[in-house]
């Protein structure tokens, strides 16, 4: 929620100053990142080449998209996110995707690209982590416990360091075998390990047997306190962990809000307290694994199945079905929701996949949903039987939605994870299986898309800038700077990934409560570590619109240090047109004449084009106009955004472009004594000439936007000076020749900040005299011939989303706020006071024309009927507009019949 206080009012412009000011100064190196940010700890913006020219479908804002296969070091049956942003993988040998080998870690680093970024560190002699356990430490590293035998040893653990450069030998070793365990870190920061089994041996095929020979060595929980593991005797279980239906194979296991760990295993779901000497207490979830006739019939149960905690205490259990890779049954498609925020689980099945999994993977995104990728109908069998596919189960609705389909098959140690550009690496399969995945892929969900005028690309993000600390407490308030298109919506903390055998086992979801006033905003931390364990965390902010922000990696608890590096990726800012697709026209519907329109790849940057000029090395900065003057801001609101959105037209000297306000039909960047300033156009060679460029190619060469066309803006009167920033100021200059004058005069012009300024003008162009316009003349609509440029400037409206949230309404292109609404039947043009009797007579539906056969011909012939006054249409009667009931005749329709001819003043 957000809650606005008295004090956070008046605080509100002071922030906004400050915090535009700080990051426009921090933007342009005016200051150092400690000095300009409005808090003390600065996000550093690192390169996504992840989502760099993308070639992004039509389908992606409803199914998400694939990248396609990307070498990768190694099969990747453990995949994770680290602290420090880095991504670690082992389970194969580099080279040999089918031998089963954990002595090998590979590390990469996502701001270098797939194609480079990749480091190999050596394991240690005597532990071989194939199939192991793994757990955040206090300090940053991974503690990766169990294992299979290294030339005899066993029992062994190493430990990743925090900044991912080296792995060593944990001295203490386990009392069991651990193979095929799971680990997680309790909320007194120490690692709880359960499950397992001695490598290979024991299971399901023979229960007692495996307990007689010695094989069930994991059913005995073990802790670890930093120095030692301690057997907790009291928590042996053969329910929870023992060789029935393969219990024993990585529980799926999580803190639960009263403090114990909670978990599933096959048809079993209990709840361990770690406490002492540790207790047990086992219940039934569902049936055993066994033969199905269908995906429905089949238990979604069993080391096979994959869950994820998406909300706090709230778990989604799904597909599975099988012993183990080898030995199963047909894949069940069923879904289950577990909440265990009571006393006892209460378990509710929600609706089913499309396809029954086996060995799929669940990863929960922030927005809430659980993504389910890869997979196979029938156990691990490849064939007709993969399953290549997403989709996406919305706790919302308990629906899911189909998404788009990757590559490869990924099934038996396959894994997927979470980025903090909030799109999934999924990597691995095989090892064995029917194939052997060196290579990954990355899924891209919807909400990182949007369409805009037609053309899909990239939908605008939210971004935190600085946060006043990246070591968190319980019950500690955390401040950040945040900069929006779309508001805020929700605030969360995502357990960072984890994943090997379809378990995710460090990833859960809390949602914060949240304060805002201008761009700061105040959350408050989880009151203990049973809701949130003590670790590290994505913080993440979500847009009105459902759109995350890059997370940022924070530690949460006492005793975990902050991440080496506190760092996001780069907010790619572009959309629409991305897709490298062509745009299209339209054709008008009304018997008048036919609209036109036109293709177009990404931006458009021809004449009479809404844009707003991104800085290629700032991308969330914008050439502004503020108090008449051009300056590098990042626009945090709605009159921001405004001033940042220009309307590229012919240029006034009569070659090149010009930039008119989006909010001032009759103001323009120009030049003057070498600085960018807008003011009115006072019709004379000076200024015309002042406020003309040239477009030519980006002297960056390569631009750090990518939205729509990046280029440089010569000055046409003084050939040889660009436009370019310098401290925060624009003015016209020479080139120097170095890069950084390169850089600062190369602008993407990127879709406009302010949407409503994209929309379409029109004059209104009567029927039955098609000479005349629909025209304000002193406040009131009329219906004259216009003459002079401002009678053609007040007959130019924009056709914008109606104010009251249905139809259209008429916005003037002079004046911003300003709209044609009825008031006592006659048709005014006002300023918006925001109440809702004004947007309900400023909202229209646009109808068929009752005229039939209009005799105005240019674009399409329209009626406009009011929206809170149905029946009553616009018309014209004496030269004088108003809303009126049709009598029937000729007259009238003809009247109330209007074409959306083009604009008579651009």
């Amino acid at each position: 929620m957000i809650v606005i206080n008295a004090a956070a009012s008046r605080r509100r412009s002071r922030l906004r100053d400050v915090s535009l000011l700080s990051a426009t100064m921090l933007a342009t190196g005016l200051l150092h990142a400690a000095e300009a940010a409005q808090f003390g700890v600065v996000v550093k913006q690192v390169p996504d080449p992840m989502l760099a020219g993308l070639a992004i479908p039509e389908t992606a804002p409803t199914m998400g998209m694939w990248s396609g296969l990307k070498a990768w070091p190694m099969n990747a049956i453990t995949l994770a996110l680290l602290p420090s942003g880095k991504v670690l993988s082992f389970g194969t040998p580099g080279g040999n995707p089918g031998i089963q080998d954990g002595r090998t870690f590979a590390v990469w680093d996502p701001a270098q690209g797939f194609a480079g970024g990749h480091v190999t560190l050596a394991g240690v002699v005597g532990v071989n982590s194939f199939c192991a356990a793994q757990a955040f430490r206090a300090d940053g590293s991974m503690l990766i416990a169990g294992g299979i035998f290294d030339n005899g040893n066993d029992k062994g653990s190493v430990v990743l360091n925090n900044t991912a450069t080296g792995v060593t030998a944990a001295a203490a070793k386990l009392a069991n075998d651990r193979y095929y365990s799971t680990m997680l870190t309790l909320p007194n920061g120490q690692q709880l390990i359960m499950g397992g089994s001695y490598p290979y041996l024991g299971g399901w095929n023979d229960p007692q047997g495996s307990i007689d020979k010695g094989y069930m060595t994991g059913m005995t929980p073990e802790l670890y306190d930093g120095t030692r593991w301690r057997s907790l005797f009291g928590a042996k279980s053969r329910d929870a962990f023992g060789p029935e239906n393969n219990r024993w194979w990585y529980p799926r296991a999580w803190i639960a809000p009263n403090g114990q760990v909670f978990g599933i295993t096959s048809e079993k779901m209990w709840f361990l307290d770690p406490t002492g000497n540790g207790t047990v207490r086992v219940t039934n979830f569902k049936e055993a694994q066994r033969n199905a006739t269908s995906a429905l019939d089949a238990p979604n149960v069993g080391p096979v199945s994959t869950a994820a905690m998406y909300e706090t205490g709230k778990i989604l259990q799904v597909g599975g079905n099988s012993y183990d890779n080898g030995t199963g049954f047909l894949a069940s498609s069923r879904a289950s929701v577990i909440d265990i925020n009571g006393g006892a689980p209460v378990v509710t099945d929600t609706a089913p996949m499309s396809v029954g999994r086996a060995w799929a993977n669940a990863t929960v995104l922030p927005t809430g949903q659980v993504v389910v990728n890869g997979g196979s109908k029938f156990n691990d069998r490849g064939g007709d039987d993969v399953v290549l596919h997403s989709e996406t189960w919305d706790p919302k609705t308990g629906r899911w939605s189909v998404g788009a389909s990757g590559a490869v098959y990924r099934g038996y140690h396959s894994s997927a994870i979470l980025m903090q550009n909030g799109a999934l690496l999924v990597a691995g399969g095989g090892a064995p299986g029917p194939v052997l995945n060196e290579n990954a892929e990355v899924y891209y969900p919807p909400y990182l898309f949007t369409t805009v005028n037609g053309q899909v690309g990239l939908a605008p993000r939210p971004q935190i800038v600085s946060l006043n600390t990246a070591q968190l407490q319980h019950g500690q308030s955390l401040q950040f700077e945040l900069t929006s298109q779309n508001g805020l919506s929700q605030v969360v903390l995502l357990g960072l990934s984890a994943t090997t055998h379809s378990f995710n086992s460090t990833q859960r979801r809390h949602v914060v409560a949240f304060t805002q006033a201008g761009t700061a905003v105040t959350v408050q931390a989880p009151a203990s570590g049973n809701i949130a364990p003590p670790g590290y965390y994505q913080l993440v902010a979500i847009d009105q619109k459902g759109v995350p922000s890059p997370g940022v990696i924070v530690a949460l608890g006492a005793g975990f240090a902050a991440p080496s590096q506190v760092a996001a990726p780069t907010v790619p800012t572009g959309s629409g047109g991305q897709n490298g697709g062509g745009g299209t026209g339209g054709t008008g519907t009304g018997t008048g004449g036919t609209g036109t329109g036109t293709g177009g790849t990404g931006t458009p940057t021809g004449p009479g084009t809404v844009v707003s000029l991104q800085a290629s090395n700032y991308t969330t900065s914008y050439l502004t106009n503020v108090g008449g003057a051009a300056r590098l801001i990042v626009p945090a609101s709605a009159g921001d955004r405004q001033q940042a959105t220009f309307r590229m037209v012919p240029g006034l000297s009569g070659q090149g472009v010009s930039f008119q306000s989006s909010s001032s039909a009759n103001q323009y960047l120009r030049h003057q004594n070498f600085q960018i300033l807008q003011q009115a156009n006072d019709g004379g060679d000076i200024f015309k000439k002042g406020a003309t460029f040239t477009q030519r190619a980006a002297l960056a060469g390569a631009c750090g936007c990518n939205a729509g066309t990046c280029s440089s803006y010569e000055s046409a009167d003084w050939p040889g000076y660009y436009v370019r920033h310098q401290n925060f100021v624009f003015s016209i200059a020479k080139p120097d020749g170095s890069d950084l004058f390169k850089q600062d005069a190369s602008f993407c012009a990127a879709p406009p900040l302010d949407a409503s300024a994209a929309s379409t003008p029109v004059s209104l162009q009567a029927s039955n005299y098609t000479t005349s316009y629909l025209t304000n003349v002193g406040g009131a609509a009329r219906l004259i011939v216009p003459a002079s440029a401002g009678d053609r400037q007040q007959a130019t409206f924009r056709m914008v989303p109606g104010l009251s949230g249905q139809g259209v309404s008429f916005q003037s292109s002079s004046s911003a706020n300003q709209y044609l609404r009825h008031q006592n039947f006659q048709i005014l043009q006002q300023a918006n006071d925001g109440g809702d009797i004004f947007k309900k007579g400023a909202t229209f539906t646009q109808r068929a024309a009752l005229a039939g056969a209009c005799g105005c011909n240019a674009g399409t012939c329209s009626s406009y009927e009011s929206a809170d006054w149905p029946g009553y249409y616009v018309r014209h009667q004496n030269f004088v507009f108003s809303i009126a009931k049709p009598d029937g005749g000729v007259s009238f329709n003809q009247d109330a019949s209007f074409c959306s001819a083009p604009p008579l003043q651009q």
